[in-house]
């Protein structure tokens, strides 16, 4: 009789833990979507450390989710980048290079945020590199469009004057510059 009833309580403790997943991957579907919908600081905290792994797990491995996070990261949207930033080395292939590309746009707006990001540990440095060099598809022919963008990107690091960054610009100006040396290098 005692084993039958250690066997019943373990059969509900089991499906209460089943019974009891399934609501948070509801709830984390619909805080994504929320998120998704409109990338703002309440949006992004329910998306909060607690349940931040799985709900990425729901925009990260959904191309339409993901396409979704970053149109508002090329925006210049802060709370999709900081939330793109945390996640990005879970990504790798076209995904990844879209994400450096959109985190590309979002320096366009907000370098200083790009270059804090970095300073945090958010994205390493060769993340931030590749972020400020990395341009769009439509671009890979256009030399011309191609250095002017990386013009405007220098003298938008150059505009940085927080002094805890004085690091980061650095590397950001460098690599600008030897991106630049290669556009120009390759137009002869």
């Amino acid at each position: 009789m005692k084993k039958e009833i250690n066997w019943l309580l373990v059969a509900l403790l089991v499906n209460a833990g089943v019974v009891c997943a399934a609501p948070s991957t509801r709830a984390c579907q619909a805080n994504a979507s929320a998120f998704l919908a409109n990338p703002d600081e309440r949006t992004l905290a329910a998306l909060g450390p607690n349940v931040g792994d799985q709900c990425w797990q729901i925009i990260g491995k959904s191309n339409s989710n993901l396409k979704k996070l970053l149109d508002s990261v090329s925006s210049g949207n802060y709370s999709a980048a900081s939330y793109l930033a945390k996640n990005l080395k879970s990504l790798d292939g076209g995904n990844l290079e879209d994400s450096l590309v959109a985190l590309g746009d979002f320096s366009d707006t907000r370098m200083t945020d790009l270059l804090a990001f970095a300073n945090k540990g958010l994205i390493s440095p060769h993340e931030l590199t590749d972020a400020l060099t990395m341009l769009p598809l439509s671009m890979s022919d256009n030399q011309a469009a191609q250095l002017s963008a990386m013009q405007a990107r220098r003298s938008k690091v150059n505009k940085v004057t927080r002094s805890d960054l004085v690091i980061r610009k650095s590397a950001a100006l460098k690599a600008i510059d030897d991106f630049i040396g290669e556009i120009k290098s390759s137009q002869h």
